[in-house]
C-alpha cells in the first residue's frame, strides 16, 4: 500500500508538473503570437496611411502651378511609395499575392522620382505624364479601399496574423475568402491594369522592361527543373516535391514546385527558370523564434549559398532585420565595379543561418558581362563636382540605372556632413551629378533615399 500510495504521488507530481509546463509554454506562445499580431496590424495601419496620403499628393500635382510645390509633393509621394512598399513586404503573406501590389508602389516612387528631376531641371509635366498620374491616382484609390476592406476583416476576427503566419502558402493554395493572401491577390488582380511606367528608377524595379538575359540559356524540361530545386534545397533535406503553379507565360519563364520536407508539416515554393535552371523566388514561412547568430554570420552564409548556387561575385550592400530575419541585398562585382542592377535579395534565417527567401528577378533579367569603358574624368575631377561640405570616407566606381533602361557608369562617393552619411554618384564619363543618396539608420538597419 505504501509503495501504492509513493507511486500515487509521484505520478500526480509528473502529471501537475506536464500540465503546468505545458500551460506557461501555451501562455508564451500565446503572447508571442499576440505580439506577432500586433506588429503585422501596425504595418498595415502604416501602409493605408502611407496610401491614402499617396492619393492625396497625386491629386495635388494636377492642381499645382509653381514648380517649387510641385518639387515637396514629388518628394513626398516617393517617400510614401517606399516606405508603403518597404512594409508590406514585412508582412507575412506570400509572394504572388504582394508582388504586383509591391511592383505598382515601386512604379509610383520611381515615376515621381523621375518627375521630382525633370522638375528640377526646369522641364514642365507634359500631358502624358498628367494622363498617367491619373491612373496612378486612381489605382492608388482601389489600393487604398481593398487595404481598408483587408483591415476591417482582422478588426472583425475574420483573419488571423497568426494562422497567417503558421500556415504560410498552404493557405494562399487552399484560396480561403478569408485570408489576407487571397485579398491581397484580389487587389493585386486590380493593379496589373495598370500600364508599365519606363520611369523604372535607381535601385528598385530598375531595368524590368528589357528582354530577360537570361531567356538566351538553354532551356530545361520540368524534371530537369525539379531536379535543379531538389539540388538547390539539398537532396538530404526533400521528402516530396510536385509542381504547384504553371508559370511559363511571365516574364522569367519558371517551374513552380512545392517542396516538403523532412520532419516539417508545412511546404516552402521554389521557383526554377525555364532557361538555365535559376532559381528566381524561394518562399519558406517557417517560425524564426530566436535569433542565435549575428547578423554579419548571416550575410557570409548568404555569400556561401549564392557561391553554391553558381552566383559568383556577389558583394552585400544592404542590411535588413524583421523578426529575426536578416533581409540582404547582393549586387555582382565585376573588376572591382559594383553592378547594381544585377541584384539578388536573401532572407536568412538567424536561428541557423538558413535561406528562407531568396528574389533574383532582376539579376537574371539584367545580368550580362559589360564593357566597362575608361573612365572619361579622374578622380579628382569627379570630387570637384562634390559639396565640399561634404567630407569623403570612401569611393568605388559602380555601375547604376539610369530613369530609364540605360546604364551609367559612376564615381561612387560615400561621405558624411554634419553627422549624417550620403552617397554622391558622379558619370564617370560626363562628370554629371547623377544622384545622390541619404543613409538612414534605424532600428531594423540601413536605409537609403
Amino acid at each position: 500500500m505504501k509503495k501504492r500510495a509513493v507511486l500515487a504521488v509521484i505520478v500526480t507530481f509528473i502529471v501537475v508538473g506536464s500540465t503546468t509546463f505545458g500551460f506557461l509554454m501555451y501562455l508564451d506562445r500565446r503572447d508571442y503570437r499576440i505580439f506577432l499580431e500586433n506588429q503585422y496590424s501596425r504595418n498595415l495601419y502604416s501602409v493605408i496611411s502611407d496610401v491614402e496620403g499617396l492619393n492625396a499628393s497625386l491629386s495635388k500635382i494636377s492642381v499645382t502651378k509653381a514648380p517649387e510645390q510641385s518639387l515637396l509633393i514629388f518628394g513626398e509621394i516617393w517617400r510614401q511609395a517606399a516606405d508603403a512598399q518597404e512594409k508590406i513586404n514585412t508582412m507575412p503573406v506570400v509572394h504572388p499575392a504582394v508582388s504586383q501590389t509591391s511592383k505598382f508602389l515601386s512604379q509610383v516612387s520611381d515615376f515621381s522620382y523621375a518627375l521630382l528631376r525633370n522638375n528640377n531641371k526646369g522641364q514642365e509635366i507634359s500631358q502624358d505624364d498628367y494622363k498617367t498620374i491619373e491612373t496612378l491616382k486612381a489605382s492608388s484609390g482601389n489600393l487604398s479601399s481593398g487595404l481598408h476592406d483587408l483591415q476591417k476583416s482582422i478588426q472583425e476576427g475574420n483573419i488571423d496574423w497568426g494562422e497567417i503566419k503558421s500556415r504560410g502558402s498552404r493557405i494562399f493554395s487552399q484560396a480561403q475568402k478569408t485570408t489576407a493572401d487571397v485579398k491581397f491577390q484580389a487587389i493585386s488582380k486590380d493593379l496589373q491594369q495598370v500600364p508599365s511606367l519606363t520611369y523604372d528608377g535607381p535601385f528598385s524595379e530598375t531595368m524590368m522592361s528589357i528582354k530577360p538575359k537570361v531567356l538566351s540559356e538553354k532551356e530545361i524540361s520540368a524534371d530537369e527543373a525539379k531536379n535543379a530545386a531538389i539540388n538547390y534545397i539539398g537532396k538530404d533535406k526533400v521528402e516530396r516535391i510536385e509542381v504547384y503553379s504553371d508559370k511559363l507565360a511571365e516574364k522569367i519563364p519558371a517551374y513552380g514546385f512545392s517542396v516538403n520536407l523532412k520532419g516539417r508539416k508545412d511546404s516552402i515554393n521554389i521557383d526554377i527558370s525555364k532557361n538555365g535552371g535559376k532559381i528566381v523566388y524561394l518562399i519558406d514561412n517557417r517560425d524564426v523564434a530566436l535569433a542565435k547568430i549575428e547578423v554579419k554570420d548571416a550575410v557570409a552564409k548568404g555569400i556561401k549559398y549564392l557561391e553554391s548556387s553558381g552566383y559568383k561575385s556577389m558583394i552585400p550592400t544592404y542590411t535588413l532585420r524583421y523578426d529575426n530575419v536578416a533581409i540582404v541585398n547582393y549586387v555582382y562585382v565585376q573588376n572591382k565595379v559594383l553592378i547594381y542592377p544585377d541584384q539578388i535579395k536573401l532572407k536568412i534565417a538567424l536561428d541557423n543561418g538558413e535561406i528562407v527567401g531568396v528574389e533574383s528577378q532582376k539579376y537574371l533579367i539584367s545580368h550580362t558581362e559589360r564593357k566597362i569603358e575608361e573612365p572619361n574624368i579622374s578622380l579628382d575631377e569627379a570630387r570637384g563636382k562634390i559639396n565640399s561640405r561634404i567630407k569623403i570616407k570612401n569611393v568605388r566606381f559602380a555601375i547604376i540605372p539610369a530613369d530609364t533602361t540605360k546604364e551609367v557608369f559612376c564615381y561612387e562617393f560615400y561621405g558624411n556632413y554634419n553627422n549624417e552619411k550620403f552617397i554622391v554618384y558622379i558619370n564617370a564619363i560626363d562628370g554629371t551629378q547623377e544622384r545622390i543618396l541619404k543613409l538612414i539608420d534605424t532600428p531594423n538597419g540601413q536605409l537609403s533615399m
